[in-house]
């Protein structure tokens, strides 16, 4: 990108970033709903949305940590798999990462990642000292997001208003207040996978933006992936076929449920090992990040050494300690 161009792009940031400020520090609901219903999600760009993450990530009182990951996808895809990108992120931490979960509740289907944890007891309580208690002792926070960060709750009554998506949906995977350098990003939309590389990018982080052909907000074991991935000095395509690293496609079944009990517990067979298709389907997912965060390792041996992270049952101690500690 020529120096102008960056610049410009710089400034379209920047306007963004002080609008959200303005917004957030006391407009009226009127205002917030005029800009929601002017900023299509469908328009928006990399630079802007960084802008906007920006606004709502600095009101929180949690502190920046140095080095951390997250993984985390848009929803919306409707499949209904297993809490795969938190138990990625076990994984990922686990293997000695920094990890910073941010998430929140399902607000359907009662599936979300935070979900997830209140099902394994995980206490969402804690400021900012205990966030660099549980980095400092296991690798691994969860910040359950309306604890940290009032930004969306002012937005609750505009949004109700609009009644369709709007910008606030994509807002929350890139709102993480710990604001990590990688990030993995799954997006049920390929416009929006764009929108989060260029995001990525203009951010100053590293990382993936992916998106399944099957419209998956993962990485699919059951169709290609394509994966963008996202450093300072460029935006490179990969697709990943699922049937070179998978043993076999698994079973609808055997990954996806419904039922959030019935979620939850198939989420914690394949950290356990005892599910292997469960298993693999999170190896997929925790390898980007792994490979994002290890210069130098391909997708596939992030894949391999996650499997051995989980068959080993040292993803699933891991786990163990992360409730206990919290």
């Amino acid at each position: 990108m020529l120096r102008s161009e960056q610049e410009l792009m710089n400034g379209i940031s920047e306007s963004a970033y002080a609008r959200m400020k303005k917004l957030l520090a006391g407009s009226s609901d009127e205002e917030k709903t005029k800009f929601l219903l002017d900023e299509l999600p469908e328009l928006i760009d990399g630079y802007r949305i960084s802008g906007y993450s920006r606004a709502v990530k600095e009101r929180s009182s949690l502190p920046r940590i140095p080095g951390a990951i997250d993984i985390v996808g848009t929803g919306g895809d409707g499949k209904n798999t297993i809490n795969v990108s938190t138990a990625a992120s076990v994984v990922v931490s686990a293997m000695g990462h920094t990890v910073v979960k941010h998430g929140n509740f399902g607000s359907s289907n009662h599936k979300g990642s935070a979900d997830f944890m209140r099902y394994l007891g995980y206490n969402f309580s804690f400021n900012g000292d205990g966030l660099r208690d549980r980095i400092r002792s296991i690798n691994f926070a969860f910040l359950l997001a309306p604890l940290h960060n009032d930004s969306f709750a002012k937005f609750a009554a505009p949004r109700k208003a609009v009644a369709h998506k709007t910008i606030f949906n994509y807002l929350g995977p890139i709102t993480n207040p710990a604001d990590p350098e990688t990030v993995v990003l799954g997006a049920a939309d390929p416009n929006i996978q764009r929108i989060y590389a260029e995001f990525i990018q203009a951010d100053g982080k590293a990382g993936y933006s992916l998106h399944a052909s099957d419209g998956m907000d993962e990485v699919s074991p059951f169709s290609e992936t394509v994966l963008l991935q996202v450093n300072s000095r460029e935006i490179k395509e990969i697709k990943l076929n699922p049937e070179k690293l998978l043993s076999k496609i698994p079973d609808e079944t055997s990954i996806a449920s419904a039922v959030p009990e019935k979620s939850f517990a198939m989420t914690l067979e394949g950290l356990s090992g005892k599910s292997l298709c469960a298993a693999e389907f999170i190896a997929l997912n925790a390898a980007p990040a792994l490979s994002a965060a290890n210069a130098g390792l391909s997708l596939e041996g992030a894949y391999e050494n996650a499997m051995d992270c989980i068959l080993s049952g040292t993803a699933y101690e891991h786990l163990r300690r992360i409730v206990e500690f919290a």
